[in-house]
């Protein structure tokens, strides 16, 4: 096998390597255009420069379009019938995955992935050395793009296959193998607890530090470094908050015992590389005490959801005067809290930190924090997908308002395909909720009506938009009808992106009428409130004034463009 099971060519290199690799492609590009059958020299040399570029943070984007170039140059020639090609283009395939996965893109990821998944079946076919191993790596991979996007199921089944692989690879004799095999059923324990199925992932996680344990006693050089160290460590601390939530706290005294030996033999031989241990034993919920002891965040033997239920009070009230970036650090102090009351179980806890990090989002969102925003709102809508079936009176308009503000934060940060499926799970699951409880509801299916109509033009689906935005107007003039103050900037919002819709699909005679009722029921609007994307409003205002103005209607142009101006001198600025 050219590469080693999931190892980079060239990781941890520096920018010498790096820029060596960026010399090479560029020498061969010129030598490929003149000479085509250079072309396969030229897939391997983006294979190792993407690679390279993959192991730098700042560059992880572009190791996407480099690795996707070389999938497409082997995947020229993966059809000659030999192995070489056909062995590039699984590793593209699936470092391209890696990438996607890495930068949150888990959406397009899956394709790569499940492409990679593949190949390397045809090549264990084939009979290639090492190929199993590297099946293994793939279906890993697959499975862990699968939940990412709510196919839990299916993830499971990819990673129990790539468990079954890591057992048979294991050598009884020299114990070569054992890390891998610990590494997947670590995997496969963290994905049984995401779908609920704790007692079985405890079965998992158990086996994956006893394997781990078997590995470090070998004395057979396995433990090389700190890596797998620290994956001991991740897993270990999985099986206590597992046992911890399963109310078995004695049992998870001494895998966080294990956890804070581990801690410390990593501390001891790179100090810098339990900075990955730290975050992760952080980011739910737990602390390390001065003398190394890993314990929850909040103080022992007490309730937390008073106070999270307190600091989330605190913390929309930041945000509803203006001081998003203070709302976001209640909250964030209000999700520390709840993590480890969740893992501790009760859906009360559960349901707690899922409304925490659904207003953990907004906030975010309404500070600039785009990215941070995304991150809190994708894992509000996992936690509630996870749990719906333990509260579903609860949890059912939870995951509507947080699938709704997923959608909304992928579509600022320009994944406008990725956004959809969110936007429509909302609008699927408020439908249910405005039929059962129409007072309630029907406000929210007529908001996330009007953002999915958003979603589905910014992918180009225009007529399925227009629909959409036309039945989200419907809705709003009916609640506008009934409750005018409360109901009418919804309702300019609805009817400015259905002026828009019709211009994008060439009905100018009509995009008038709903941009004049609008521009009316701006005026009558006194505050706005930060969650309202004001810019966004007072830019489509500016585009319909130029377009009225193209189209012959003088006046409603003027009349829009001073609109969109006033919008624009009357919005919050940040921080305030």
């Amino acid at each position: 096998m050219p590469y080693g099971d999931g190892e980079a060519p060239g990781t941890g290199a520096g920018p010498d390597a790096t820029g060596e690799a960026e010399r090479t492609v560029a020498a061969l590009r010129e030598a490929a255009s003149a000479d085509p059958a250079r072309r396969p020299e030229l897939a391997h040399a983006l294979l190792v420069l993407g690679s390279l570029l993959a192991g730098d943070p700042d560059r992880h984007e572009e190791s996407i379009g480099v690795l996707g170039e070389s999938a497409r140059l082997y995947r020229g020639t993966a059809g000659d019938g030999t192995d070489g090609p056909l062995v590039g283009l699984a590793v593209a395939t699936h470092r391209q995955a890696l990438a996607l996965g890495l930068v949150g893109r888990r959406e397009e990821a899956r394709a790569p992935a499940r492409e990679a998944v593949g190949l390397w079946h045809r090549i264990v076919e084939r009979g290639v050395e090492g190929a199993r191993a590297e099946l293994a790596a793939a279906l890993v991979n697959l499975g862990n793009q699968l939940a990412e996007t709510g196919r839990h199921h299916e993830a499971l089944d990819r990673i129990t296959e790539a468990v079954e692989i890591r057992r048979s690879l294991v050598d009884p004799a020299s114990g070569a193998g054992r890390r891998e095999l610990a590494s997947a059923l670590g995997d496969l324990g963290i994905k049984l607890g995401e779908m609920g199925r704790r007692t079985e992932a405890l079965d998992a996680l158990r086996a994956a530090v006893g394997t781990y344990r078997e590995s470090g006693a070998s004395g057979r050089g396995t433990r090389t470094g700190t890596g797998e160290l620290a994956e001991h460590a991740s897993v270990s601390f999985a099986a206590a908050r597992t046992l911890t939530g399963l109310g078995r706290t004695e049992e998870a005294r001494p895998y966080f015992a294990e956890v804070a030996g581990l801690r410390a033999e990593i501390t001891a031989r790179e100090p810098r590389a339990v900075a990955f241990l730290d975050h992760l034993i952080a980011g739910h919920g737990y602390r390390v005490t001065r003398d190394g002891a890993v314990r929850p965040a909040g103080a022992e033997g007490t309730d937390p959801l008073d106070e999270i239920d307190r600091l989330n009070a605190h913390g929309l009230a930041l945000a509803d005067s203006g001081r998003p970036d203070l709302a976001a650090d209640a909250l964030t102090e209000a999700a520390a809290l709840a993590r480890p009351a969740a893992a501790a179980g009760g859906t009360a806890s559960v349901v707690a930190l899922a409304r925490t990090l659904h207003n953990l989002g907004l906030a975010r969102a309404w500070a600039g924090r785009r990215a941070e925003a995304l991150e809190a709102a994708d894992e509000a809508v996992h936690l509630c997908r996870r749990h719906l079936f333990a509260a579903p009176d609860t949890l059912r308009p939870l995951l509507a308002e947080a699938a709704d503000s997923l959608g909304s934060r992928l579509a600022v940060l320009g994944r406008h395909r990725d956004a959809v499926a969110p936007a429509t799970e909302a609008v699927a699951l408020y439908r249910q909720l405005a039929h059962t409880d129409p007072e309630a509801y029907e406000g929210e299916l007529a908001r996330a009506s009007n953002n999915l109509g958003i979603r589905l033009t910014d992918s180009d689906r225009h007529e399925e938009a227009l629909a959409v935005t036309e039945q989200a107007v419907d809705l709003h003039r009916r609640l506008h009808r009934r409750a005018p103050e409360a109901h009418v900037d919804g309702l300019v919002h609805a009817l400015s992106n259905l002026a828009l819709r019709l211009a994008r699909v060439e009905r100018s005679d009509e995009v008038a009428r709903p941009t004049a009722e609008a521009v009316r029921l701006l005026r009558s609007l006194d505050g706005i409130h930060p969650s309202n994307d004001v810019a966004a409003l007072a830019e489509s205002l500016a585009w319909l004034a130029w377009y009225l103005r193209k189209r012959g209607h003088g006046e409603a142009a003027r009349d829009t463009g001073r609109a969109a101006e006033d919008l624009r001198r009357r919005a919050p600025k940040p921080g305030r």
